[in-house]
């Protein structure tokens, strides 16, 4: 079961990010192209839940898998003349062997913190039981509208966390075990993106190298308090790194819209602290390079606009 879990997370992750990016000009490279859908298929695959929340369509997995595939045809259909082409070897040039170093990290990362996690029998307290409650009761009732029942990290709480954690754990039976693992897969994961939005934004593979290492060596993730903050700091980076690619096409401000969207439904305060971050780099943008960052600022406004209909409306 938990092997089904696992696939079926890469897979959905994938899929959806690879579906959303064919609006884009991606990365040439094929390890960045594809670790990035990742991290895009995490922000879109929060933004798609609360869209088919808000209209009455159940959080299943197979409907997620179902959008998955389809996601994937579209992929296909679009790139079947030229996919001969895109199919390479993968050659060992500074660039991979950079991603390739940057790997270890994030293994090493994930041992250490999977290893801890699992090193005791039990949840810690106070975050992790509530959270095991609203993952359980997204697994079973397929919303995060909780009604009159009174989960604590549902409505009106922002829901990403649970809503990923419920879908997931629809396709295995311990809550322990999906709380746990995954917890410590998608913050070992927040050096992966990490690094490519570090990339994008210094232009340099050896500094982005360098903070990368910085972040592994020095843990700043309470890793054992599973919390929604979990899954809100990998989304910072992969927002940034979205909205970065402005500069490569413009059409990103809509892969960096939908990331946002789902970033700013994550957390109560780290929501907040993401706006105020993004609107410091917006002002800096600006003093920078002299002019107003017109599909940044669209990306974010429309971030903001969508987690509104999304979420916040609706609960106000």
């Amino acid at each position: 079961m938990v092997l089904i879990s696992i696939v079926f997370f890469f897979i959905a992750l994938l899929s959806i990010g690879l579906g959303l990016t064919l609006l884009v000009k991606e990365s040439d490279n094929f390890l960045e192209r594809n670790l990035m859908r990742l991290g895009i298929g995490l922000g879109a695959f929060i933004t798609l839940g609360l869209l088919l929340n808000l209209i009455g369509i159940l959080l299943d997995y197979r409907i997620f898998f179902g959008i998955s595939i389809l996601c994937i045809l579209l992929w296909y259909l679009k790139n079947r003349k030229s996919l001969s082409m895109q199919i390479s070897r993968l050659k060992l040039t500074q660039t991979n062997l950079f991603i390739f170093v940057m790997l270890a990290l994030f293994f090493v990362t994930f041992f250490m913190y999977h290893r801890g996690a699992f090193s005791y029998p039990y949840l810690e307290d106070d975050d992790s039981w509530g959270h095991a409650l609203g993952t359980k009761y997204v697994s079973v009732e397929k919303t995060v509208f909780s009604g009159k029942i009174g989960m604590r990290y549902l409505d009106p709480y922002p829901p990403a966390y649970d809503m990923v954690f419920g879908v997931l754990h629809q396709t295995n039976n311990s809550v322990y075990w999906t709380l746990k693992f995954f917890n410590a897969l998608i913050i070992s994961l927040s050096l992966v993106f990490f690094y490519f939005f570090a990339k994008v934004l210094t232009e340099d593979s050896r500094k982005a190298l360098f903070s990368t290492f910085a972040l592994f060596a020095m843990p700043s993730f309470l890793s054992h308090f599973i919390w929604s903050i979990a899954i809100t700091m990998p989304l910072f980076f992969v927002s940034f790194y979205s909205v970065e690619k402005i500069k490569e096409d413009k059409k990103w401000w809509i892969v960096a819209a939908v990331v946002i969207t789902a970033t700013l439904v994550t957390s109560p305060t780290h929501s907040v602290y993401f706006g105020l971050f993004f609107a410091l780099y917006l002002a800096i943008k600006m003093l920078v390079e002299r002019k107003a960052p017109l599909y940044e600022s669209l990306a974010g406004f429309s971030g903001l606009a969508l987690s509104f209909a999304f979420w916040w409306l609706p609960m106000i």
